[in-house]
């Protein structure tokens, strides 16, 4: 797997500032975020009678609201990092305690579970374990996938570190190898992606084999490849929400077809668990194409913009990068 820090594929955008691109993850996964609320859950063709022309708007009411658990758990998992620049997973694992307290604005049942597990003081090593076993090992969650991009902003150029700290970053609410590995499947993509370069998913899943990475999530990594949006199934009832349909969204939306307006307008479109998909999808079209293409009217919706600016900026110099 490391292989593919000797050597990227081809070019998408090298000229592109590197905080143009942090900028443009954070507040990516803010617009995504917020344009998927209104139809959370809701099939493409709902969204369609909905919306004739398409959901393309973001209440701007959204501005005073506290952060959705997409964006609040892509904070919370920053701020770990920015605090010891190593994630420990009691610390990480506190952090979202406190979120849920505080706010929990959108939280997951799974999630919910985990943290309810932690505050009657299961041990964080345990409390997902206990809940994944509890279901039958069977559900796999977005949850870690949704909130992964902060591990490769900072370790983009540590392949090492990026797999180790986004398994942690996974492991603390996601017990499932398929959680852990499709987060670390999209941070290796984002990495070339904050780069300047497409790594095909042909050349992820591969590089991704032999290492403990469950074969559902390099198979999924392969179909991703030729695939359109609707070959995702988004709005599918029964696997609405699975994390490796997350990843596939991402891993597209970083060769999307059109610009980063469009495309995410595509994803939320297309139904299912539109908030995360389109957090995701905005991670990925924001390292690729920056703050500079997320339109205006979009960005003003969202709630303490200059924290998260600040943040990504925190976690550029972090990085060793910055231009």
């Amino acid at each position: 797997m490391l292989r593919l820090w000797e050597g990227y594929g081809t070019a998408a955008g090298r000229g592109l500032p590197d905080a143009d691109r942090y900028r443009g993850v954070l507040l990516g996964v803010a617009v995504g975020n917020l344009l998927g609320i209104p139809v959370e859950g809701k099939s493409k063709d709902r969204i369609r009678q909905r919306f004739p022309g398409g959901l393309r708007g973001i209440d701007l009411s959204e501005v005073h609201r506290p952060w959705d658990d997409d964006l609040a758990q892509t904070v919370v998992l920053a701020e770990a990092i920015l605090a010891a620049d190593r994630l420990s997973l009691e610390d990480l694992a506190q952090r979202l305690v406190r979120w849920g307290r505080q706010n929990g604005r959108g939280m997951g049942n799974l999630t919910a579970r985990v943290l309810d597990k932690l505050e009657r003081g299961v041990p964080s090593a345990l409390a997902a374990q206990e809940v994944w076993e509890d279901d039958g090992r069977g559900p796999a969650g977005n949850g870690a996938v949704m909130r992964c991009s902060p591990v490769a902003l900072r370790w983009r150029s540590q392949p090492a570190l990026l797999v180790e700290q986004t398994l942690l970053s996974a492991r603390v609410t996601h017990h499932d190898p398929r959680c852990q590995w499709s987060a670390v499947a999209l941070n290796i993509a984002m990495a070339h992606a904050l780069a300047g370069q497409a790594l095909a998913p042909s050349a992820l899943a591969g590089a991704l084999e032999g290492v403990g990475t469950p074969a559902a999530v390099t198979e999924a990594i392969r179909l991703v490849e030729g695939s359109s949006l609707d070959d995702f199934a988004l709005s599918d009832r029964h696997t609405m929400g699975y994390t490796l349909k997350a990843m596939q969204v991402g891993l597209w939306a970083l060769d999307g077809p059109e610009g980063f307006e469009e495309t995410l307008v595509s994803v939320v479109n297309a139904g299912g668990d539109t908030d995360t998909n389109g957090a995701v999808a905005g991670a990925a079209l924001g390292a690729v194409h920056g703050l500079g293409a997320i339109p205006a009217r979009w960005l003003a919706c969202v709630p303490q913009r200059q924290r998260l600016e600040e943040m990504a900026e925190q976690l550029l110099a972090a990085s060793g990068h910055g231009r």
